[in-house]
């Protein structure tokens, strides 16, 4: 059964989706915000989008892959956030610094919203197997 923080954590993972899908495709169409846009930044906010919005549809489902493809965009999300300020900080625009550590602030809220629906069908497996 859904609950209404399952709901919430889909709405938010297709809407932080969309936006990326948005912000990469104007990026890659050649849209120039102002400031430096690494050549695969762009490419990957468009790709981490549409897969976004697959994993939204996946937690609106309550489908059993929602929650470890929750946490495979996020490790995404961390990792190249490392990379920006670690290795090609002084290549990155502080907005994509900022842009990325909105994406994972909104799954780590997805996720928390997810937790507790998983904790209950886990324990409604549980209690068939008994």
């Amino acid at each position: 059964m859904n609950t209404i923080k399952t709901k919430i954590a889909a709405v938010l993972a297709f809407l932080v989706g969309a936006m990326s899908i948005v912000a990469g495709g104007r990026a890659m169409q050649g849209w120039d915000p102002g400031y430096l846009v690494l050549n695969w930044l762009p490419v990957y906010n468009f790709s981490m989008g549409f897969l976004s919005v697959i994993v939204a549809i996946l937690i609106w489902k309550n489908n059993r892959y929602a929650k470890p493809a929750a946490i495979g965009v996020l490790g995404a999300h961390v990792i190249v956030e490392l990379l920006l300020l670690t290795q090609i900080f002084g290549a990155s625009a502080t907005t994509s610094v900022y842009a990325m550590l909105f994406r994972i602030v909104v799954w780590l809220i997805v996720l928390g919203l997810m937790f507790p629906q998983a904790q209950k069908n886990k324990s409604a497996e549980t209690l068939k197997l008994i």
